[in-house]
Formats: C-alpha cells, structure tokens, sequence
C-alpha cells in the first residue's frame, strides 16, 4: 500500500514532466531525421540535417554559433564566480549595511531578462544612450563606443550584462555556503595565530569548492541554452555580422524563419536542439558521476 502511495504521489509530476519535458525532446529528436519546412507532409531524410548541420552549408554557422556559446561560457563563468566569491566573502565579514547590500546585489535576478536586454539596448545606444553620456560628461569621451554595434564589442558587451544580471545569485549562493561552515573551525585558525587570507584560502574556499562545482555546472546548462539575451539585445541574427550569434539563435532562425535566413526548416531546427543535447547531457552525466564518487569518498 505504502508503494502505490508513493507512486500516486509522484503520478501528477511524472505526467507534467512527460508532457512539457519528455515529449518535446523525443519529438525533437525524431524530427530531427526529417525534413519539414513546418507544414505539410514530412520527408525522412536520416542523418541528412546532422550532415547539413556538421559538415554541410550550415557548418560554418552551427561551429561558429558554438563557439561563441564556449566564449560566453568562460567569461560569464569568471565574471560570475570572482566577484561572487569577494563579494559573499565582504558581506560574511559582517561589514556595515550588509542588509542593503544583499538587497542591491540580489535586484537585478528579480528582472526578467527580456527587460534587463532592452534596458541596457537603451543605455548602451550610441547617440543618446546614459553610458556614454556619462564618459563624456566626466571627460573620457574617448572610451564611448558603439557597444552593440562592433563586432568585437558586442558580445563581451552582452557577456558583462548577462554577468551583472546573475551576480546576485551567486552572491546569496556563496553567502549561504560561507555562514554555513562550522565556526569552531574558523576561531581555532585564528587562536592558532592563522590571518584571515590564511582562513580563506585554506578552510573557507576548500569547503566552497563543490558549491563552486555546481553552480559552474549550471552555468554551462544556462549558457548553452541562451537565448533571450541574445534576442533582447541583437535580435534573431545575433549581429552585428552575427557576432553575437549562439546556438539559441541560430535555432530560431532555422525553425522560424527570418530576415538573412539561410535555412528554414523545423527538421534542420530540432537537429541544432538535439545537438545542443548531446553537448550539455555527457557534460551533466560526467558532473554528476564526479559528485557521486565525492560522495562516496566522504568528501
């Protein structure tokens, strides 16, 4: 009885989970071996679109849409872990306003991304936008750019909006895993005459280092998966010149449609999603694996 209880408990989540989450992905997945520009009958074409996508037409903006993605990936990562970790380390320290410190540092996570890549669009725009004004206003004209308009400005550009965004988040993460050391271990550092660089470089960050593992594995998840950003801030073309193009947007153009489109196609689209599986799943596997082994080591 007790097992038909736990299962009836788990019925309306495994159902939700089937239906917005499983489904989608086999469906993805199978339609990946067709072509299908969204109406009308399917073709099966087998590993035709894989073909097309890896080393056919559309292998030059699938490879170059990645990279970007590892790009962001790193940068986002060091601009998220870095300053979370000074940050957390400042506001555990018990400085002066540590309340409204958490507060300011946590605000930007409660906006949507949408409105956070449209905000900044305004800010950065280079006739009339407040960056810019601001550089000019105190004398250094010379450091206002065309940030979203230079190729080799706009995607850092969009890589330090997306890090301000979400450093809130592993600020209170950080913070969280600080306050949760045991004191004892901390206070007998200091009686043993440890400084405090000492305390955090040898007992705070090596407790801190799964916590940094995990949110360093999110991170991947969240940044291979990027779109919205993207989209907000360049549009379905990630430009200019598709400098700022990702693998999110690449999916758009490909199943959707759109201006400079050089494909379209809702079976060439599930392949780039599916793609994008099979680079975030061994990834994920792997972590996983690594944690369990940690786990059972006692660490």
């Amino acid at each position: 009885m007790r097992k038909k209880a736990y299962l009836l408990m788990l019925l309306p989540a495994l159902l939700l989970y089937s239906l917005f989450v499983a489904y989608p992905f086999f469906s993805s997945l199978g339609l990946s071996f067709y072509d299908w520009p969204g109406i009308g009958p399917k073709k099966f074409i087998g590993f035709g679109n894989y073909r097309n996508i890896l080393t056919g037409f559309m292998a030059p903006e699938f490879f170059r849409a990645a990279w970007h993605n590892v790009i962001f990936f790193i940068w986002s990562l060091v601009l998220s872990v870095v300053p979370g970790l000074f940050f957390a380390f400042l506001l555990a320290a018990g400085i002066k306003g540590t309340k409204f410190l958490k507060v300011i540092y946590f605000f930007p996570n409660t906006l949507a991304i949408v409105i956070v890549g449209f905000l900044w669009g305004l800010l950065l725009n280079p006739q009339w936008g407040l960056v810019n004004q601001l550089f000019k206003a105190v004398g250094l004209g010379f450091l206002a750019k065309p940030w979203l308009g230079d190729t080799k400005l706009a995607l850092p550009t969009i890589i330090v909006v997306t890090a301000w965004r979400g450093l809130g988040f592993y600020i209170l993460v950080y913070l969280a895993a600080i306050i949760g050391i045991d004191r004892e271990m901390t206070e007998a550092a200091r009686i043993d005459g440890a400084t405090e660089m000492q305390i955090a470089g040898r007992i705070i960050l090596p407790h801190l280092m799964p916590i940094i593992a995990t949110t360093s594995m999110l991170k991947f998840i969240w940044t291979f998966n990027i779109f919205d950003i993207v989209y907000a801030m360049e549009g379905t073309q990630g430009g200019p010149a598709g400098s700022t193009d990702v693998l999110g947007t690449l999916f758009y153009r490909i199943a959707f449609g759109g201006l400079g489109s050089s494909q379209v196609g809702m079976g060439l689209g599930a392949t780039v999603v599916t793609l994008i599986f099979l680079i975030v799943f061994p990834v994920s596997v792997f972590y996983v694996f690594i944690i369990e082994k940690r786990v059972e080591r006692g660490e």
